[in-house]
């Protein structure tokens, strides 16, 4: 009796569901059961998995039924392992490379450690949809006599740590506003935009409205945006109206909204990049509380988006921020990683090592800082912008950023001084 028929793989979790968070030990028993005789195998082997899945369009060379080859336009699917770590198996008899199966329950207990900087699990609310990030245990076994293989996929979520506690006292607030042609103008304000799931995000909401236009309601949704290798998928939270009476025309009113966030696990807020030797693969987590005022006798909303910060923790236990921060993941696609292969590294380490991505950087830079000298004043601002999209084009961090306009202060103000 071969393989397939006459054995059943069970596997068992530290964590009943399945759930880990980066860093975390994972262990566990896979347990088989035999219903015929012993089994010889070559191979056994278990490996910790993650992948991404992202479509990218392309032109394909298809040829027709007169073997005339057309070029079209196709979707193309990928699937691309950036972590393996391979898990020995525990056995009493034989070695690795001859493993019988004796009739009966068998089981292999078995454990590692998670890397610290992993991306979110993270896929479409269908099964199979893309883009993806997923991470499963992975067995393999080979039968010698009939040369038979079976795979067997046992799935795991995993969350990085996203500490709230952490965030600096400037971004936990935040304030967004905008005024229409009829001085209608909407404010929201939020004292903490930093949340967890199942708590409340403290809405205030100020309106202006001296022509005493009727506002017919106002919606709030909760958005959820995943970016996997320029990939984009969004998907609503939450979306609801706020409690206001309708046609409300007050010239001034004010109002505090508790707007309550699903529990469960929620995707935390983060950022991410996967190198190899030949592309990046960015992850990026992010959410936007959307405000929709609509007016009555106006075609044009008032709409606000407010950037919503969701984490994993609330304690100081932690002591590295993950969540709007850049980091670079110590993986390569083209070595399969042991345990012991995956340095901790952050992204100012890794950032150092990309001289390609300086410079490309620095000729921008510089093409730019020409053309702001040979113009008028009037259109150098839009120039100092384009030079900190740049910087942010090619991933340099906030410091930079920071020198890059100071320095173009002292440029402006030399220059206003000249003329």
């Amino acid at each position: 009796m071969d393989i397939g028929k006459s054995t059943e793989a069970s596997i068992t979790f530290n964590h009943s569901n399945g759930f880990y968070y980066a860093g975390e030990q994972v262990s566990g028993v896979i347990s088989f059961h035999n219903n015929h005789k012993k089994i010889a195998l070559n191979k056994a082997a278990v490996g910790f998995i993650g992948e991404f899945g992202y479509v990218t369009q392309e032109t394909c060379a298809i040829p027709d039924c007169m073997g005339t080859v057309l070029a079209e336009n196709c979707t193309v699917y990928h699937r691309l392992q950036f972590i393996d770590i391979h898990l020995p198996l525990k056995h009493s008899k034989g070695n690795e490379n001859k493993i019988i199966l004796h009739q009966g329950q068998l089981s292999w207990p078995f454990e590692f450690t998670l890397p610290q900087y992993l991306p979110p699990s993270s896929s479409g609310p269908l099964t199979g949809s893309y883009p993806y990030v997923k991470y499963y245990i992975h067995l393999v076994l080979d039968e010698t006599r009939n040369r038979l293989s079976k795979q067997h996929i046992f799935p795991l979520t995993i969350f990085p740590h996203v500490n709230i506690f952490n965030i600096n006292e400037e971004k936990k607030s935040i304030s967004v506003s905008r005024r229409n042609q009829k001085h209608f103008q909407l404010t929201a304000n939020l004292q903490q935009r930093a949340v967890l799931p199942g708590q409340s995000i403290s809405l205030d909401v100020n309106l202006e409205n001296p022509k005493r236009l009727a506002v017919k309601r106002i919606e709030a949704t909760l958005i959820q945006h995943r970016e996997i290798a320029k990939n984009a998928h969004c998907e609503i939270i939450f979306q609801m109206d706020l409690p206001i009476r309708q046609d409300l025309n007050e010239t001034e009113f004010h109002q505090t909204f508790c707007l309550r966030v699903p529990h469960g696990h929620l995707l935390p807020t983060h950022h991410s990049m996967a190198p190899c030797s030949t592309l990046s693969i960015s992850t990026k987590i992010h959410y936007e509380l959307k405000l929709v005022a609509k007016i009555r006798g106006i075609l044009d909303d008032i709409i606000l988006s407010i950037p919503i910060i969701i984490g994993t923790k609330s304690s100081s236990e932690l002591n590295q921020l993950e969540e709007n921060s850049y980091i670079e993941l110590p993986i390569n696609y083209l070595a399969p990683m042991k345990q012991t292969d995956i340095p901790p590294t952050t992204y100012w380490s890794n950032m150092c090592k990309s001289i390609a991505c300086a410079e490309n950087l620095f000729i921008a830079v510089m093409n730019l800082l020409v053309e702001v000298l040979e113009t008028t004043e009037v259109t150098r601002g839009l120039y100092a912008k384009e030079l900190i999209d740049k910087t942010i084009e090619f991933n340099v961090p906030h410091v930079i950023h920071a020198d890059m306009k100071r320095d173009e202060e002292v440029h402006r103000q030399h220059s206003e001084g000249i003329h």
